[in-house]
């Protein structure tokens, strides 16, 4: 019985993740696995309930992986059989389960025979565990799955704010401990207590939000037009680079009349690098008509590496700048775990790419971009170090045209809520097939485009400088929980 409420309890926590079902049972869902872990009597009882945890959460979380992988794909790709994407699915869920065992090592050393500990030793115990096990998750290379806790507020507007101090990892430690009192709690008034906590943190949530500043664009606002082309990848992956070309073509002319100050395609506006080809002397043309810069997402190739890239060009079409992708989307662009998977030719899925190793910037009108490519608003540390190098906006140019699952979109969106909050930067994304849309820098969505809709539209963002603390300690706040963790587990 205490393994099926284990198996619940990571169920429920799964469900209340950005797209799934409701957000606010985060605030209890980790209840019934806590307090299996804490009554436990064996290491063994106590690996099973991490074990069965921390897979249900993952599957209910990550559900959307399994279609792209096993039935997307390899309908458009045609390189791979469905079974391949199955078991691709369960070689992520095995390894992203990894980061957890941590939660099991520390409570091992916790839960020793001669322990004396109480109430409060156990509630900031496994919050701190289970943060740390979140920042082990962040390192390696399938890092930018998702399924942190933290990411189930991102509709508490209020709350969130403390991310600009703490992080999303704060959030997580938050979490934890509100789940934690109500899990170790063994008085009568349990029921009172769960009321008065729920009610606690929805009122600082409704303060926090009525003291917001109104959002308020002005004549320092940045005008971005934007493209969410919305070619299917069927269309996308079997298009030669003059009907990409045309796409683009029509898709600028839209600009032709309108106040913006810049034009943003997605991710794989064209499949390949057109620096050098012929098409090149069109696309420069409608720029300088246009007289505005661009930025677009294709491959860039130097030498024998191919990376994926952003392109910046100028109002005389000319290139400027680039950035190349750094954190690269595992099994997609490079593969993960050479040793493991290096054998296993059936698991490359399209071109592998470099990664990058410079945290570039775009600047426009005396303002610097911070332009990061898909996945890579899933790490906090992307944002930070373009902030650091001047960044005072954010903006991410993404393909999501291989998720048919409303629930994928805006698992990846909601990614901006939390590095606007985090970094204090307006966040806007461009997407082939959606979620295009911006966000504030304290994480409201200011404007969202309907997915699977071929739309233009102008999207506002207001410059700002300031560092936030997140910003500046973010390395030195990650390793005061590992070892805050580690000493709970050992006095």
């Amino acid at each position: 019985m205490n393994y099926l409420l284990t198996l619940a309890s990571g169920i429920l926590t799964g469900l209340a993740m950005p797209g799934n079902l409701f957000s606010f049972l985060i605030w209890i869902s980790m209840v019934p696995f806590l307090k299996n872990m804490a009554n436990s009597k064996t290491h063994y009882e106590r690996l099973f309930h991490t074990l069965i945890y921390s897979s249900s959460m993952l599957v209910t979380t990550l559900w959307w992986l399994l279609p792209t992988l096993s039935k997307n794909i390899p309908q458009i790709l045609n390189n791979y059989p469905p079974f391949i994407g199955f078991l691709g699915f369960i070689g992520m869920i095995v390894l992203l389960i990894i980061p957890y065992l941590l939660i099991w090592l520390l409570a091992e050393l916790y839960h020793r025979k001669d322990r004396n500990y109480n109430y409060l030793s156990l509630v900031f115990f496994y919050s701190f565990a289970y943060t740390s096990a979140e920042i082990l998750r962040g390192f390696g290379d399938l890092a930018f799955m998702g399924g942190n806790l933290s990411y189930a507020l991102y509709d508490h507007t209020g709350i969130i704010q403390l991310a600009s101090i703490f992080g999303s990892i704060g959030l997580t430690f938050l979490i934890v401990l509100v789940n934690s009192l109500l899990a170790f709690d063994s008085s009568r008034e349990k029921i009172p207590k769960i009321l008065m906590i729920f009610t606690a943190v929805y009122l600082i949530n409704f303060a926090i939000v009525r003291y917001l500043p109104d959002i308020n664009y002005s004549n320092g606002s940045i005008k971005i037009g934007v493209v969410q082309t919305n070619v299917p990848q069927e269309i996308k992956y079997t298009s030669n680079i003059q009907e990409e070309y045309a796409t683009f073509s029509k898709n600028i002319q839209e600009f032709q009349n309108r106040d913006v100050d810049l034009v943003v395609f997605p991710e794989s506006a064209f499949l390949q690098d057109i620096s050098s080809s012929d098409i090149i002397t069109f696309i420069t043309r409608d720029i300088q008509n246009l007289y505005k810069p661009v930025i677009y997402g294709s491959p860039r190739k130097e030498g024998e590496n191919y990376y994926n890239s952003a392109w910046m060009y100028n109002e005389h079409g000319s290139l400027v700048n680039t950035y190349d992708k750094i954190k690269l989307t595992p099994f997609a662009e490079f593969l993960p775990y050479d040793t493991l998977f290096g054998n296993f030719d059936a698991f490359k899925l399209l071109s592998f790419y470099t990664p990058g190793e410079e945290f570039n910037t775009f600047e426009i009108n005396e303002n610097k971009l911070g332009v990061q490519i898909c996945f890579e608003t899933y790490f906090p540390e992307i944002s930070i170090n373009q902030v650091k190098n001047g960044a005072n906006v954010l903006i991410s140019i993404t393909n999501d045209g291989w998720f048919n699952s409303k629930t994928a979109l805006f698992q990846h969106f909601s990614q901006g809520v939390f590095r606007a909050v985090e970094t204090r930067r307006d966040f806007i994304q461009v997407s082939n097939t959606g979620i295009t849309g911006s966000i504030d820098k304290y994480g409201r969505i200011t404007n969202q485009f309907e997915v699977k809709e071929e739309k233009s539209g102008i999207l506002f963002a207001n410059p700002n400088e300031n560092l936030t603390f997140y910003t500046k300690a973010a390395d030195i706040l990650k390793i005061l929980f590992f070892v805050g963790a580690l000493l709970l587990a050992i006095l």
